[in-house]
């Protein structure tokens, strides 16, 4: 993705489990409502900015680089890489009937699964960071839960403005309808702006988060994956197999977004390595992912010193 807005992360796993479990085709429940109105499929193959398909002819991405502007942080201004401990806020926005709700159990399940992934625990590198939770409403609004449907701001802009608490520093998530999308997250950069800083933090689909009941993408790694864009991690498919691709060294080039869990999948012939399929910003099935790496580490630690703790 090159707009700020990201896609889909999957989360591995509900809660406590030690390794990633596989995703049901069943509905779950731990409190989730199910929104049968929802259309995944036709989300995933909106890739971009959403997670999901794998063929490029289908992007239509949530275009949010506008409002945030570029992730790169320029030499002068690299930033002195650091973690720590990230306070979220967590708003649950339903319709009037309740379609949408969310339990406290399911986001305390959301914030170990983020945990997890950011630790390593399912392989990969230990990024350093960790997430608390400092807050959660809850709101009954028809037109926030549906969102923006029609590609503009203007109710995600009246919600954010009402519910957003914290600093740049701190980390929001919005569960609801995902405005027709599993998830969207704004590049760090957006910090920087008076006019859409407001618009910084996290949008899942309510059915993504763990035990939700959208099938291959209810671990809760959509959370996961618009985190790693929330801290400044483009896609593993950026540009393909051409150009700066997603600024990572450590991430095999690859030409397409992954759909599924395909073995040996390769698609560049530029550099080595197979394509990074369980990587959190690619988009597979949440059961497939596992890892960050090392550069994302660094990458992720110096964009979070630069436009989120403000450090030159």
């Amino acid at each position: 993705m090159l707009p700020a807005f990201a896609a889909l992360a999957a989360l591995a796993a509900v809660a406590l489990t030690a390794t990633p479990a596989t995703a049901g085709s069943g509905h779950a429940s731990l409190g989730v409502c199910e929104d049968t109105t929802f259309d995944f499929l036709a989300a995933l193959q909106q890739t971009g900015t959403a997670r999901g398909a794998a063929d490029p002819t289908t992007r239509a991405e949530k275009d949010t680089q506008k409002y945030s502007g570029g992730t790169e942080v320029g030499q002068k201004t690299p930033g002195k890489p650091t973690a720590g401990v990230i306070d979220v806020y967590f708003h649950v926005i339903t319709k009037m009937d309740g379609t949408g709700a969310v339990s406290d159990a399911t986001i305390a399940a959301q914030i170990t699964v983020l945990n997890q992934t950011f630790a390593g625990w399912y392989g990969g590198d230990d990024t350093g960071f960790t997430f608390r939770l400092a807050g959660v409403t809850r709101t009954a609004n028809d037109a926030w839960y549906e969102g923006d449907r029609d590609n503009t701001i203007t109710r995600e802009y009246a919600m954010k403005s009402a519910l957003k608490q914290g600093d740049a520093a701190d980390l929001n998530i919005y569960s609801n309808s995902g405005g027709g999308y599993l998830g969207f997250a704004y590049y760090p950069s957006i910090t920087s702006s008076n006019q859409y800083g407001v618009l910084d933090g996290v949008v899942v689909h309510y059915g993504s988060l763990p035990g939700g009941y959208i099938p291959n993408y209810n671990l809760g790694y959509t959370a996961t994956h618009e985190v790693g864009h929330y801290l400044g991690l483009p896609h593993t498919f950026e540009q393909g197999c051409i150009g700066h691709g997603d600024y990572v060294d450590d991430t095999p080039y690859m030409s397409v977004p992954t759909s599924g869990c395909p073995a040996d999948k390769d698609t560049c012939t530029r550099g080595t390595g197979l394509d990074p399929i369980h990587n959190y910003m690619d988009y597979s099935y949440d059961a497939c992912y596992t890892q960050f790496t090392a550069d994302q580490t660094a990458r992720m630690q110096k964009q979070f010193a630069h436009w989120r703790l403000k450090r030159a």
